[in-house]
């Protein structure tokens, strides 16, 4: 059998939807040496890893991907004779006389542009408007990333339940261990200031679904409470990031919040082991994975009680209400920060048992099972 796949996005640096594509098909090429697959994108894809040798590459620089992937990669498809097509990011190619035959199977992250009117730049909104509800009625089979995801395509386009399965995204179930040595954590220390000093750690893309205003003002709202904290705000920029960029200009402490973009691996792990805890305030999320990667680092997490957030979190993560009330956020925050230590290891165990429901190896399983 031959499978096509969108493999848009494994050009860069990778967050979100890269990392997912990225990790299935490190497992197919793992899991699957009979079927033949072959990677299209419209920009140079970057794996490091070896991939098997049913695995090809078709990549070539193409301006207005989207538009190239629904028009002109039906035809490809027929003369590459693609028996299934998966559909990574929300868009399949049209339907025609070249795809008339194809199996399609889309996967949808989340319906956020859809739900959330203000968090999608005008580039992705227009793209969701024009591809979405032509994929989904398009598709044969459906892969949602969470129950709330799955929720949303049925209320929103109509769906029938039976065509849509959820299939989690994955961890890769290994805590950071870079070793670091004295003096590397010395370094990471100084550069933070956070010598001897707690801080509240937030990992993600700098744009509006992440909320990171809320956090800013709940961060004032526990200095304000006497609390001696810094706040970390890890990610690269996304769109509309001047407005966090402006909120943190006009702070009263502005010279104990870090931006520092994306950060090496070392850092990363250092963080994430030495926060007082890992706050994700998103205002929607089809999955969540940064929650998981805190839990596996054995970090205390706060998150937001909206989307898929409870999915991901279970048991093991402290929830607010109202996600853009900075003062519910705070006030949990500051819960954490009063943990007794046996309080605290409880939470890092249930956090650790959460995150091995998990695993991109059943997340490929499960995905191989609907796309062949």
């Amino acid at each position: 059998m031959n499978i096509g796949i969108d493999a848009r996005g494994l050009d860069g640096n990778r967050s979100g939807i890269p990392i997912y594509i990225e990790q299935i098909v490190k497992q197919i090429s793992n899991l699957d040496k009979e079927n033949k697959y072959i990677l299209y994108s419209t920009r140079k894809v970057n794996i490091k890893e070896k991939l098997s040798d049913n695995i090809f590459i078709k990549d070539e620089e193409r301006r207005f991907g989207s538009f190239w992937m629904y028009l002109k990669l039906p035809k490809i498809l027929k003369e590459d004779k693609i028996d299934v097509f998966w559909g990574t990011q929300h868009l399949l190619p049209m339907r025609n006389k070249y795809t008339k035959n194809i199996k399609f199977v889309l996967t949808i992250h989340d319906l956020a542009i859809k739900k959330l009117k203000t968090v999608g730049s005008l580039k992705n909104t227009i793209i969701q408007k024009l591809f979405v509800k032509r994929s989904l009625k398009a598709a044969d089979k459906i892969i949602a990333i969470s129950e709330a995801t799955k929720k949303d395509i049925i209320e929103l386009y109509n769906i029938k339940e039976d065509k849509i399965t959820v299939v989690y995204n994955g961890t890769n179930l290994k805590e950071n261990n870079y070793d670091l040595t004295q003096e590397q954590e010395n370094e990471i220390q100084e550069k933070y200031k956070i010598k001897k000093i707690p801080f509240i750690f937030f990992l993600s893309t700098i744009e509006p679904r992440k909320n990171v205003e809320t956090l800013i003002k709940a961060y004032e709202y526990i200095l304000k409470q006497g609390e001696n904290v810094k706040l970390i705000l890890a990610g690269g920029l996304g769109w509309k990031y001047d407005r966090v960029l402006n909120l943190i200009k006009k702070s009263a402490f502005k010279q104990d919040i870090y931006l520092p973009g994306y950060i090496s691996k070392e850092e990363k792990e250092f963080l994430f082991k030495n926060a007082e805890c890992f706050v994700y305030p998103s205002l929607y999320e089809g999955f969540g994975l940064p929650i998981l990667e805190a839990m596996i680092n054995k970090q205390i997490v706060v998150t937001a009680n909206n989307s898929s957030l409870p999915e991901v979190g279970g048991e093991a993560a402290f929830y607010y209400d109202e996600t853009l009330n900075y003062e519910n956020l705070g006030n949990r925050i500051i819960e954490v920060f009063n943990l007794s230590e046996e309080e605290r290891n409880k939470r890092i165990e249930q956090g650790l048992e959460q995150a091995k429901k998990f695993t991109w190896e059943k997340c490929a399983k499960e995905t191989m099972k609907i796309i062949i």
